[in-house]
């Protein structure tokens, strides 16, 4: 009998984060089940799925996804990391789910340290591989390439890497690498 997966709600991974806070030695539980929830990219997937009151299979897809951001040490870099998102092409429902998650979330630079690099390049470099909703996917990604584009914070090589990395396979992804590269 395979083991039920538990999915934490918002408001215990908030409940979990602030005793996690709380405790100067941190003897609260930090293994691979806790780990996602000091993900702030976890957060904002977990808030999009109350939000829409999503059903229980979308939340273990959603957490499962979560669990593997939390085991890469970096963003993207090779083509090998890239293929990593491969596997969730299929997934439309964390797909749509990201959609709304990266909508809007971008480092401020006064609290970069709470921008979650790592798990919101990879989320991004499945939104530019995915065929699902594409009109959508490529809107999101041109909001996000003009925010850099204005603002030329310097998280946008980690972006233009994903375009430069992408394009060849995936064609209409050059505007962006273009407009990326005169910053």
């Amino acid at each position: 009998m395979a083991k039920a997966i538990k999915v934490p709600t918002v408001s215990e991974m908030e409940e979990y984060l602030k005793s996690f806070k709380e405790d100067p030695i941190h003897n609260r539980i930090n293994d691979a089940d806790h780990a996602p929830m000091h993900k702030p990219m976890t957060m904002r997937i977990f808030k999009v799925i109350e939000a829409d009151n999503l059903p229980d299979e979308v939340k273990v897809s959603a957490w499962s996804f979560c669990k593997q951001l939390t085991k890469f040490s970096h963003a993207p870099v090779s083509p090998a990391d890239y293929k990593r998102m491969e596997k969730y092409k299929g997934e439309t429902d964390i797909i749509d789910i990201l959609l709304k998650a990266c909508d809007g979330y971008f480092p401020d630079p006064a609290f970069k340290y709470n921008f979650d690099t790592i798990g919101f390049s990879y989320s991004i470099a499945l939104i530019s591989i995915s065929d699902h909703r594409r009109a959508d996917c490529i809107a999101l990604l041109d909001r996000v390439t003009q925010y850099y584009v204005k603002t030329k914070d310097d998280w946008y090589t980690v972006l233009l890497r994903n375009m430069q990395k992408l394009e060849k396979e995936y064609p209409d992804l050059a505007p962006f690498k273009t407009a990326l590269e005169t910053i």
